[in-house]
């Protein structure tokens, strides 16, 4: 009896899916400094459901934000390459590189420059 190798799309569907999620964080973070009037009360309404929430504020709506990206991007990439065979090397490199941007997108002095925030200006 031959065993047989899953096709690599599954594992390249949980790769995008999980870089979109981490996007929806850096995102949601990135809206919440630039418009914290009217980001936090968005975000404290999603985060409601959390446990805890009060405790950690509008960081709870980030992560349901990062949590809704993942799950329905998972699903949708997930029956769009089942059974497909990808390059697992290219996802990973693309994956590397896209969570490379996300982290240089929400150090300070980058989006601080983007929004043409004076450097030293507190947050």
């Amino acid at each position: 009896m031959q065993k047989r190798e899953r096709k690599s799309g599954e594992m390249n569907a949980a790769l995008g899916a999980l870089w979109l999620g981490l996007a929806g964080v850096a995102g949601s973070h990135l809206w919440s400094t630039a418009d914290p009037a009217g980001s936090k009360p968005v975000l404290l309404k999603l985060g409601s459901w959390v446990p805890g929430w009060w405790g950690i504020g509008p960081f709870a709506g980030k992560e349901v934000i990062g949590l809704l990206l993942w799950l329905c991007s998972w699903l949708i990439l997930h029956f769009l390459l089942k059974g497909r065979d990808t390059s697992i090397r290219k996802a990973a490199v693309l994956f590397v590189i896209g969570f490379a941007i996300i982290i240089v997108a929400i150090w300070p002095p980058v989006y601080h420059a983007f929004l043409g925030w004076p450097p030293g200006l507190p947050e």
